[in-house]
């Protein structure tokens, strides 16, 4: 492992865990977000499980509530005693 292979995973790290990337990008000391995402950050190897673990819980939260319909049972209609 050399030096240079510790900013790859530092970079990678960061981006994962939710910092911004335009705050990894100066930390990281680039110029441009794009250096920063294309060469130094890589997908880890369970990235899919955390999208699914980000949408389990917290997105959960940001839909709207489910609307109940009333039943055809329960209405008035033609032909019922009022």
């Amino acid at each position: 492992m050399r030096f240079h292979d510790l900013r790859h995973a530092y970079a990678t790290w960061l981006v994962t865990d939710g910092v911004p990337i335009n705050l990894v990008q100066r930390v990281m000391g680039h110029e441009q977000a794009s250096t920063t995402l294309n060469r130094y950050t890589h997908t880890p190897d369970d990235y899919a499980a955390r999208v699914l673990e980000a949408f389990d819980g917290s997105a959960a939260s940001l839909l709207p509530p489910a609307v109940e319909t009333p039943s055809r049972d329960g209405l008035d209609g033609p032909g019922d005693d009022s």
